[in-house]
Protein backbone atom coordinates (compact mmCIF):
# COMPACT_ATOMS: atom_id res chain seq x y z
CA UNK A 1 0.00 0.00 0.00
CA UNK A 2 2.89 2.46 1.19
CA UNK A 3 4.40 2.18 -2.64
CA UNK A 4 1.30 2.71 -4.31
CA UNK A 5 1.33 6.37 -2.46
CA UNK A 6 5.00 6.97 -3.54
CA UNK A 7 3.82 6.43 -7.18
CA UNK A 8 1.26 8.83 -6.54
CA UNK A 9 3.37 11.07 -4.81
CA UNK A 10 5.86 11.46 -7.63
CA UNK A 11 3.03 11.28 -10.45
CA UNK A 12 1.90 14.07 -8.59
CA UNK A 13 5.70 15.64 -8.66
CA UNK A 14 5.92 15.08 -11.50
CA UNK A 15 2.93 17.26 -13.06
CA UNK A 16 4.26 19.81 -10.70
CA UNK A 17 7.81 19.71 -12.48
CA UNK A 18 6.05 19.71 -15.82
CA UNK A 19 4.01 23.04 -14.11
CA UNK A 20 7.00 24.40 -13.05
CA UNK A 21 8.81 23.89 -16.84
CA UNK A 22 5.99 25.34 -18.57
CA UNK A 23 6.04 28.54 -16.15
CA UNK A 24 9.78 28.84 -16.88
CA UNK A 25 8.80 28.96 -20.56
CA UNK A 26 6.58 31.82 -20.22
CA UNK A 27 8.02 33.87 -17.62
CA UNK A 28 12.30 33.15 -18.77
CA UNK A 29 14.82 34.80 -16.74
CA UNK A 30 12.71 36.00 -14.62
CA UNK A 31 12.54 32.86 -12.56
CA UNK A 32 15.91 32.48 -11.13
CA UNK A 33 16.13 29.45 -9.56
CA UNK A 34 18.99 26.75 -10.03
CA UNK A 35 21.37 25.05 -7.66
CA UNK A 36 22.81 27.45 -4.93
CA UNK A 37 19.74 29.68 -5.01
CA UNK A 38 18.41 28.95 -1.52
CA UNK A 39 16.39 32.18 0.08
CA UNK A 40 13.45 29.67 0.53
CA UNK A 41 15.23 26.74 2.33
CA UNK A 42 15.74 29.20 5.65
CA UNK A 43 12.05 29.58 6.67
CA UNK A 44 10.21 27.89 8.92
CA UNK A 45 7.63 25.81 7.77
CA UNK A 46 5.41 22.13 7.88
CA UNK A 47 5.23 19.37 5.15
CA UNK A 48 2.48 16.83 5.29
CA UNK A 49 3.14 13.58 6.83
CA UNK A 50 3.47 11.85 3.16
CA UNK A 51 6.36 14.51 2.26
CA UNK A 52 8.28 13.28 5.69
CA UNK A 53 7.65 10.10 5.09
CA UNK A 54 9.14 10.16 1.49
CA UNK A 55 11.73 11.69 2.91
CA UNK A 56 12.30 9.31 5.58
CA UNK A 57 12.38 6.56 2.85
CA UNK A 58 14.64 8.21 0.85
CA UNK A 59 17.12 8.95 4.00
CA UNK A 60 17.44 4.98 4.74
CA UNK A 61 18.81 4.64 1.20
CA UNK A 62 21.40 6.91 1.65
CA UNK A 63 25.05 5.93 2.20
CA UNK A 64 25.51 5.37 5.94
CA UNK A 65 28.19 8.56 6.54
CA UNK A 66 25.63 10.91 4.33
CA UNK A 67 22.70 9.59 6.36
CA UNK A 68 23.97 10.29 9.25
CA UNK A 69 25.54 13.61 8.71
CA UNK A 70 22.02 14.39 7.63
CA UNK A 71 20.52 12.84 10.71
CA UNK A 72 23.05 14.51 12.61
CA UNK A 73 21.94 18.13 11.12
CA UNK A 74 18.39 17.59 11.79
CA UNK A 75 19.10 16.76 15.57
CA UNK A 76 20.73 20.24 16.12
CA UNK A 77 18.05 22.55 13.99
CA UNK A 78 15.66 20.48 16.10
CA UNK A 79 17.40 21.37 19.03
CA UNK A 80 17.83 24.98 17.93
CA UNK A 81 13.99 25.58 16.82
CA UNK A 82 13.37 23.99 21.02
CA UNK A 83 15.59 26.20 22.29
CA UNK A 84 14.03 29.43 20.75
CA UNK A 85 10.65 28.16 21.49
CA UNK A 86 11.53 28.57 25.45
CA UNK A 87 13.26 31.95 24.73
CA UNK A 88 10.85 33.81 22.49
CA UNK A 89 12.68 36.87 22.25
CA UNK A 90 15.38 34.92 20.37
CA UNK A 91 12.13 33.19 18.36
CA UNK A 92 12.12 36.20 15.56
CA UNK A 93 15.71 35.51 15.02
CA UNK A 94 15.19 31.58 14.52
CA UNK A 95 15.39 31.14 10.52
CA UNK A 96 18.57 28.31 9.97
CA UNK A 97 18.76 26.95 6.83
CA UNK A 98 17.26 23.35 6.37
CA UNK A 99 18.92 20.60 7.41
CA UNK A 100 19.09 18.85 4.35
CA UNK A 101 21.02 22.22 2.56
CA UNK A 102 24.11 21.60 1.56
CA UNK A 103 27.46 22.94 1.83
CA UNK A 104 27.20 24.62 -1.35
CA UNK A 105 23.61 25.60 -1.20
CA UNK A 106 22.10 22.13 -2.98
CA UNK A 107 19.12 20.40 -1.88
CA UNK A 108 20.58 16.89 -0.63
CA UNK A 109 17.43 15.48 -0.19
CA UNK A 110 16.56 16.71 -3.97
CA UNK A 111 14.33 13.52 -4.98
CA UNK A 112 12.28 13.36 -2.06
CA UNK A 113 12.18 17.07 -1.26
CA UNK A 114 8.54 18.36 -0.22
CA UNK A 115 6.03 19.47 -2.60
CA UNK A 116 6.33 22.79 -1.49
CA UNK A 117 9.65 22.93 -2.33
CA UNK A 118 9.28 22.13 -5.67
CA UNK A 119 6.64 24.43 -6.09
CA UNK A 120 8.32 27.60 -5.07
CA UNK A 121 9.72 30.24 -7.96
CA UNK A 122 6.66 30.20 -9.80
CA UNK A 123 3.89 32.08 -9.42
CA UNK A 124 1.88 29.72 -6.89
CA UNK A 125 -1.76 29.42 -7.28
CA UNK A 126 -4.24 27.72 -4.36
CA UNK A 127 -7.30 26.76 -5.33
CA UNK A 128 -8.40 27.20 -1.63
CA UNK A 129 -7.50 30.79 -1.21
CA UNK A 130 -8.31 31.92 -4.85
CA UNK A 131 -8.07 35.67 -3.72
CA UNK A 132 -4.21 35.22 -3.95
CA UNK A 133 -1.37 34.68 -6.03
CA UNK A 134 2.05 33.61 -4.51
CA UNK A 135 5.89 34.59 -5.97
CA UNK A 136 9.23 34.79 -4.86
CA UNK A 137 10.27 38.44 -4.29
CA UNK A 138 13.68 36.88 -6.29
CA UNK A 139 11.65 36.09 -9.03
CA UNK A 140 9.02 38.59 -9.78
CA UNK A 141 8.61 42.34 -8.34
CA UNK A 142 5.14 43.38 -6.88
CA UNK A 143 3.17 44.56 -9.34
CA UNK A 144 4.60 42.47 -12.14
CA UNK A 145 2.19 41.51 -14.15
CA UNK A 146 1.74 37.68 -14.51
CA UNK A 147 -0.41 36.57 -17.97
CA UNK A 148 -1.46 32.65 -17.97
CA UNK A 149 -4.43 31.85 -18.63
CA UNK A 150 -3.47 27.91 -17.86
CA UNK A 151 -2.06 28.91 -13.99
CA UNK A 152 -5.31 28.95 -12.08
CA UNK A 153 -6.35 25.60 -14.38
CA UNK A 154 -3.12 23.69 -13.93
CA UNK A 155 -2.60 24.41 -10.36
CA UNK A 156 -6.58 23.91 -9.26
CA UNK A 157 -6.06 19.90 -10.54
CA UNK A 158 -2.72 19.60 -9.28
CA UNK A 159 -3.58 21.42 -5.68
CA UNK A 160 -7.21 18.88 -5.90
CA UNK A 161 -5.24 15.37 -6.45
CA UNK A 162 -2.38 16.62 -3.93
CA UNK A 163 -4.82 17.10 -0.87
CA UNK A 164 -6.79 13.89 -2.15
CA UNK A 165 -3.61 12.18 -1.89
CA UNK A 166 -2.31 13.61 1.55
CA UNK A 167 -5.82 13.34 2.84
CA UNK A 168 -5.67 9.58 2.28
CA UNK A 169 -2.43 8.92 3.33
CA UNK A 170 -2.51 10.34 6.71
CA UNK A 171 -3.51 13.72 8.12
CA UNK A 172 -1.35 15.62 10.11
CA UNK A 173 2.20 17.52 8.69
CA UNK A 174 5.97 17.07 10.71
CA UNK A 175 9.08 18.89 9.45
CA UNK A 176 11.70 17.90 6.75
CA UNK A 177 14.05 17.91 10.49
CA UNK A 178 11.79 15.38 11.75
CA UNK A 179 11.56 13.60 8.51
CA UNK A 180 15.32 13.22 8.92
CA UNK A 181 15.65 12.51 12.33
CA UNK A 182 13.49 9.89 12.65
CA UNK A 183 14.89 8.20 9.37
Amino acid sequence: MKEEFKQKFYEITDLIQQEFDRNLGIYGDKIKCSRGCNKCCSQIFRITKLDGWIISEHVKTLPKKQKQDLQNKAEEYLEQLKKSKKDKSERGNFNPPCPALGNEGECTIYNARPVICRRFGMPIYDYKDPGKLYACELNFNDGDELTDELLILNQTNIGKKWDALKDDFEGGSTTIAEAIANS
